[in-house]
């Protein structure tokens, strides 16, 4: 029996996923963060390698009959350092005497694939990052968005979790109205007043996902109706379709196909889902939303894609549209 592995790496976790040669899942399995440009490239390689090590684990013999990996991961994105993590990756399977192709493709690529079962259409991610792709037919890709937490991540997690910090201690200062997240904040994480928040945030163990955490917060509060915490979610959603805009007047081709939707701000924050939509169909009306949380997850769409790679074959899953 032949088995495909693929991995999903990002900023807040690594994902992994082994089918069988019908596309059956044999195991899945979650490790630590792996972005180099979140844990640094020594760690990142090293989770990747762990996470490889429980998939092996799991699978126990079956791991001898593994036909090929494919690594979708975030921040490796130049040719060089592709090259190193799958030097690295082949590196790590030789000293247990496999040998075997590895295949390193964008999450971009993965997501599609999970979505769509296909590797053209746009891909729109707002996780704990933000960054758009668009895959053209002929494997040409152009992408918009994906600098980081300091220089860009418009409509993510981050963003949105940043400026609900920043609200509710304006609105301790008095500078803005009273905010239902205010309380929120301190029942969710226990403190006596919210000046507590300040001991928390820069507490130096604390990093950009107990930022993006925050988040929950703004969606719950939005739901409820909270002035300040909707005003955050159109205005990151506006931001976010703007970097999503510029790609696609790149591209008349992606502006008549699919734009799948994927990360935790569309799966838990409907409300911001619809802002992004509609902001978009007011310019780029013959655009179709897929809803990424719906199908299966990247990690999946990573084996899929190991298994095309090197079988030259591609299985076509229905998606779900918006």
């Amino acid at each position: 029996m032949k088995v495909y592995v693929g991995l999903d790496g990002g900023g807040t976790k690594t994902d992994a996923a082994a089918l069988d040669e019908q596309g059956v899942l044999l195991t899945r399995c979650t490790g630590g963060p792996s972005n180099p440009h979140s844990v640094g490239f020594e760690v990142a390689l090293t989770e990747v390698m762990s996470v490889i090590d429980i998939v092996s684990e799991q699978l126990q013999t079956k791991i001898e009959d593994c036909a090929s990996i494919c690594l979708g991961m975030s921040g490796f994105d130049t040719k060089e350092e592709c090259d190193l993590l799958k030097s690295s990756v082949q590196q790590h399977l030789s000293e247990r005497g496999l040998v075997l192709p590895v295949f390193v493709r964008s999450e971009g690529e993965i997501a599609l694939m999970a979505a769509l079962g296909s590797r053209s259409g746009v891909l729109i991610i707002s996780g704990t990052g933000s960054i758009c792709y668009g895959y053209l037919p002929d494997g040409s890709r152009l992408r918009s968005g994906g600098w980081g937490h300091y220089l860009g991540d418009e409509g993510s997690g981050y963003q949105v979790g940043l400026r609900t910090l920043k609200a509710v201690m304006r609105s301790f200062d008095a500078v803005h109205p009273p905010t239902l997240m205010t309380d929120m904040i301190m029942q969710e994480y226990g403190f006596q007043r919210i000046t507590d928040l300040k001991g928390y945030i820069y507490n130096p163990a604390h990093n950009k996902a107990q930022i993006a955490a925050f988040a929950k917060i703004c969606i719950q509060a939005a739901a409820r109706g909270d002035v300040a915490a909707t005003g955050i979610l159109a205005s990151e959603a506006e931001a976010l379709a703007d970097t999503v805009a510029a790609l696609l007047r790149r591209s008349p081709v992606l502006r008549q196909g699919l734009a799948v939707l994927s990360g935790s701000m569309f799966r838990y924050a409907p409300l911001f889902r619809e802002m992004l939509c509609g902001r978009l169909q007011e310019s780029f009306g013959g655009l179709v939303f897929v809803d990424g949380s719906q199908g299966a997850p990247p990690s999946v769409g990573a084996a899929r894609l190991a298994r095309e790679l090197v079988d030259g074959r591609q299985d076509e899953p229905p998606s779900t549209l918006l």
